[in-house]
């Protein structure tokens, strides 16, 4: 099961606490689905906090990327925090953290500089 709590942080950047399983299936689109509805509101800087999650396959490093993608195009930027263990080894294997800031913690996230439109 996946589970989705959106919370503010100051100034204007949004935290996706994500727990659970980042998989094929249904659930696993819910995260896309979010960030959708972000960049749709015009929200420009997102973190998916992932210190909550137990599992990412394939299909869930696929949806942080394509999210990633979509927030660039439309001006913001996404960054993934509090990826460890097995997570951050996937994120490293896959060379997706060239692509994609990951950070120990939201807050940590929150205080560099963004590069947004």
């Amino acid at each position: 099961m996946l589970s989705i709590q959106k919370r503010n942080m100051d100034p204007g950047i949004v935290v996706l606490e994500i727990t659970g399983m980042i998989v094929l299936g249904r659930a696993c689109q819910d995260v896309e689905w979010e960030v959708e509805e972000l960049v749709r509101a015009n929200q420009k800087k997102v973190i998916l906090d992932l210190s909550r999650v137990k599992h990412l396959d394939s299909t869930g490093i696929g949806i942080i990327v394509m999210s990633f993608g979509k927030l660039k195009k439309a001006g913001g930027e996404l960054r993934v925090a509090g990826a460890q263990g097995v997570i951050e080894d996937i994120f490293r294997i896959t060379n997706v953290d060239r692509v994609i800031n990951l950070y120990a913690t939201p807050e940590a996230a929150a205080q560099t500089s963004w590069r947004v439109a």
